[in-house]
């Protein structure tokens, strides 16, 4: 276990969650490799509660990567993978209202569902639309941005999906390792989990280009300038890993986006070789970087098991439940000086550039 930034009263319990769910990892990789393998778990300044119950039932949490050797393919299908990211993109677009920003969405919506295969889920969980601005003080010119974060739902509870489900086209394939006080891990082995990681590897670029889509629905194409960045915070790295709620990025293309909170500020860092962020992976070196604040419990936490149910704080959640409206959980607080000089010592980074939220399009409405 490798723990990265600062340890508050939920970080604490959630390091104790992962040192079980490192061990199985590593026992599920040693069972089917038949000889001893090891698993590693890095845990960034953003480690949270996530709102998926099904995810922190099978012992996942956000803000973390979970990377495991194994002589046979494997990967753990309570990580719940989809590929979920933030794409920046220039636009001259002329917003002059909250209105005139709403009906704009309301277009792309409309759109999408009208003339592409994609599924709008932008009040999905932490994702939103949002327009904003550059004084143009960093590396960034000045001038405005479409900020998108979504993830690929064409490729989640379908049956061609990576969410596990009672009938996707991997559920035959599900092996469990029992553990104690109700923890499991469920994974595939062998030939299922090489298609899996196919299918997380490929939507990558699949994200990519919805991304670059929804946003030429939103501004209008004539109207949407270059990509700034595209990356992924959520699937695989490589085969034998799984980021959740954590980037990963090459020294040789190191930037960054940090989110903080609804109408707060998102910045633009650049990672730098060197601290103990450093992820080895298949694929060559990557530097791992939060994605956000991550998201911490609002009074005093604890977690329990049920056969159908997470037990948190007292309360029962059936495994197909979501705590995004569950009084449990809140953002972390965002505090310009502490929180940038948390992340930049734990994940060593330079602060490239700034963006000020305009108008902004999430679950609850818009700003």
């Amino acid at each position: 276990m490798k723990s990265l930034g600062r340890v508050d009263a939920t970080k604490r319990l959630l390091l104790e969650e992962l040192r079980v769910t490192e061990q199985m990892l590593a026992s599920a990789a040693t069972k089917e490799s038949r000889r001893y393998c090891d698993a590693q778990i890095t845990t960034l300044p953003d480690l949270g509660l996530p709102y998926n119950v099904r995810r922190m039932h099978g012992g996942f949490f956000t803000g973390a990567c979970y990377q495991w050797e194994s002589d046979v393919p494997l990967v753990p299908i309570d990580a719940t993978v989809n590929v979920c990211g933030v794409s920046i993109f220039r636009t001259d677009i002329d917003i002059s209202s909250a209105e005139h920003f709403r009906e704009r969405i309301d277009h792309a919506k409309n759109a999408l569902a009208e003339t592409t295969p994609f599924v709008w889920n932008f009040t999905s969980g932490h994702h939103f639309i949002i327009l904003a601005e550059s004084d143009g003080a960093g590396t960034l010119p000045a001038g405005r941005y479409i900020v998108l974060h979504a993830s690929t739902a064409e490729f989640k509870a379908q049956f061609n999906g990576l969410y596990p489900g009672p009938t996707n086209w991997y559920s035959d394939a599900v092996k469990t390792l029992d553990g104690e006080n109700g923890r499991y891990l469920r994974y595939l082995a062998g030939r299922p989990a090489e298609e899996f990681y196919r299918t997380a590897s490929m939507l990558e670029s699949y994200q990519r280009e919805r991304q670059r889509i929804c946003a030429a629905l939103v501004v209008g194409n004539r109207h949407l300038q270059e990509e700034i960045l595209s990356l992924p915070h959520y699937g695989m790295p490589d085969q034998a890993s799984v980021a959740i709620g954590c980037q990963w990025v090459s020294p040789a293309s190191a930037d960054y986006v940090l989110l903080t909170r609804p109408r707060g500020p998102i910045f633009l860092l650049r990672a730098r070789e060197g601290g103990s962020n450093t992820l080895n992976t298949m694929n060559g070196e990557r530097l791992l970087a939060p994605h956000g604040l991550g998201v911490r419990a609002e009074h005093e936490l604890t977690l329990g098991r049920t056969a159908e149910t997470l037990v948190v704080s007292g309360q029962q959640f059936p495994l197909e439940s979501s705590l995004v409206d569950a009084p449990i959980a809140t953002i972390r607080e965002f505090d310009r000086e502490e929180t940038m000089r948390e992340v930049t010592a734990a994940c060593p980074s330079d602060i490239e550039a700034e963006l000020v939220q305009i108008h902004a399009y999430f679950r609850t409405g818009t700003l």
